[in-house]
């Protein structure tokens, strides 16, 4: 969301290339990201960590949509559920943090797009299966929305000739979500964790399918 309000990448290369000569064109400008709308699509763990950090953080209305409503982040979070294309008309960042499922494939494609903000911002941390990557270059290109930040893709990496290579308000990443020493330290072991469990009969600490309760390793 701050790289792209605030054209980070853009800039960044702006400067290394010794463009910076004297005042900044408003052409360079960004936009403010406190007190904006922030539309969150999956209100799970990870949604309402963002929400909690756009709210707290950044002073920002939240607006969510989820598959069920979540009542202890509409009170410590203020935020408001509202139907999915009410959130895509009224968000000024739409942030798409939803599982991949067979109802979720394309859930942001031309239609998605046509309804938000000229001035949104959209970003995905999700999956890529998620969005119509051809109907997001679009938007991008011909100015249906102001630009995009992307950590997932539907095929990674991205091929040499793929279009969002081209697209100057686009931010790139290449899935680094959770790509820090920390917390890769972190996840080998929990994984460790749930193992030791898994085998001495003790209920894995990060348990999601509780079918395998009870379940013997052989």
């Amino acid at each position: 969301m701050v790289s792209d309000s605030k054209k980070i990448p853009e800039l960044d290369k702006y400067v290394k290339e010794g463009n910076w000569t004297g005042k900044l064109s408003p052409t360079l400008f960004g936009v403010d990201v406190h007190g904006k709308t922030l539309g969150i699509i999956g209100m799970g763990k990870i949604g309402q960590a963002i929400a909690k950090r756009g709210r707290f953080g950044f002073g920002m209305d939240i607006l969510y949509h989820n598959r069920s409503r979540k009542p202890e982040a509409e009170t410590k979070l203020g935020a408001k559920y509202v139907e999915m294309d009410d959130l895509l008309q009224q968000a000024d960042f739409v942030c798409l943090m939803a599982p991949q499922t067979a109802d979720t494939i394309h859930l942001i494609s031309a239609r998605e797009f046509s309804l938000m903000k000229e001035t949104a911002i959209f970003v995905n941390g999700s999956r890529g299966a998620l969005v119509n990557e051809d109907d997001l270059a679009a938007a991008l290109k011909e100015g249906e929305i102001l630009a995009a930040g992307l950590d997932v893709y539907e095929h990674e990496p991205l091929a040499e000739d793929h279009p969002f290579l081209g697209i100057p308000n686009l931010v790139t990443l290449p899935h680094i979500g959770s790509a820090t020493s920390e917390t890769r330290a972190k996840m080998e072991e929990l994984a460790c964790r749930n193992l030791v469990a898994g085998l001495t009969g003790e209920i894995p600490p990060s348990l999601i399918n509780e079918s395998v309760v009870g379940l013997r390793v052989r």
